[in-house]
């Protein structure tokens, strides 16, 4: 994969404060990438950094072979998409589109076919009259996409492009960005703070901590192999359980010795937990070889799933075991009940913090 945007040795600092601290990235022609992290990670400041509003303290930006570190923002092929939209209300659809190309002085006929040819694609044509007082919040997100879209960037930077939209529409337009991407051929890199936006949209995604990258993996890749413990709490839902490397397996005290994808890469004596996601937690209604017993403490249904929360021995925090509700044995699952527990060990990992 060529690289599009390289990102080299970047810091950034305000007062004692790291914003960002030495990150090294490469983002490819036509990717889909994303920054991730919690708030006060550094994200925002590095994408402040490649649009060109922040200047970095040291390291080097550099775009399809140039580098533009030092280049004022409105001189970099980059367009930047905000979470407000910052639509113009004295506009229609049409002229809000239009605006970016007529402020370089693209004119007449020029004008109208691209403006036409962008609208077509975020299926907005027929609301080309419109101002944005008559829009709903998903049709203002294609209009904001739209005139980013219309001026052919190298590259198009989205701020929390979906945060002002209602949980169905930004799953719809979530799936939407992504088609758009691909059919336009141009790398969009998107900051979000959250990991479902995140997974579903991007080819990549780098999680942020503290000004750095904690982990730069596919979606598949960062869920399913998470290299720390901060990386598999923050990525989706995530048990815990503290124990021992030992000769004969993972210890965990009062559950046992459990086995584990990367057993063999952790040394004898280390602590650390053991990590396994909720809907790998398999459930018994009689005792089996090689399971441990646990109470259920509570229970959510949650339509297609059931979230459990299980009582362990000698254990403070639950267990949770997420179960499809499809289940057969899910219309069983009561308050109380005593139930069995494991997992397979290709879904469980060894993790320090």
């Amino acid at each position: 994969m060529s690289a599009l945007l390289e990102v080299a040795g970047v810091s950034k600092s305000f007062g004692p404060i790291a914003a960002v601290d030495k990150i090294d990235l490469a983002i490819g022609q036509n990717e889909f990438f994303a920054l991730l992290g919690p708030s006060g990670c550094g994200k925002t400041t590095l994408l402040r950094m490649i649009a060109g509003f922040e200047v970095p303290d040291q390291g080097r930006i550099i775009l399809d072979g140039i580098d533009i570190t030092g280049v004022k923002a409105n001189r970099r092929p980059i367009n930047l998409m905000f979470q407000s939209y910052a639509l113009f209300p004295h506009m229609d659809v049409a002229g809000n589109v239009a605006y970016g190309l007529e402020m370089e002085g693209v004119r007449g006929a020029e004008l109208s076919r691209r403006v036409d040819e962008v609208l077509a694609l975020v299926q907005l044509t027929a609301l080309a009259k419109r101002k944005p007082a008559q829009l709903s919040g998903g049709q203002k997100q294609r209009v904001a996409l739209a005139r980013a879209l219309v001026k052919r960037p190298k590259l198009l930077l989205l701020d929390e492009p979906l945060g002002a939209l209602d949980k169905k529409l930004r799953e719809q337009m979530q799936i939407e960005l992504k088609r758009l991407q691909q059919e336009t051929g141009i790398a969009f890199l998107v900051v979000t703070h959250d990991q479902e936006e995140a997974l579903t949209m991007a080819d990549r995604i780098a999680l942020l901590r503290s000004g750095r990258i904690a982990q730069l993996d596919a979606p598949r890749a960062l869920y399913e192999r998470p290299n720390s413990r901060f990386v598999a709490d923050f990525i989706g839902q995530m048990n815990f359980l503290d124990g021992m490397r030992q000769a004969d397996g993972f210890a965990v005290p009062n559950l046992g010795t459990f086995d584990a994808l990367n057993l063999a890469e952790i040394e004898l004596g280390a602590s650390a937990s053991l990590a396994v996601r909720p809907e790998r937690v398999q459930l018994y209604l009689q005792e089996q070889p090689g399971v441990f017993a646990a109470e259920i403490d509570g229970l959510a249904y949650l339509g297609q799933d059931l979230i459990l929360h299980l009582k362990l021995a000698g254990r403070a925090a639950p267990l949770i075991a997420r179960v499809p509700a499809a289940n057969p044995q899910s219309a069983d699952f009561a308050q109380g009940l005593r139930v069995w527990c494991d997992w397979p060990a290709a879904h469980s990992l060894i993790l320090s913090a």
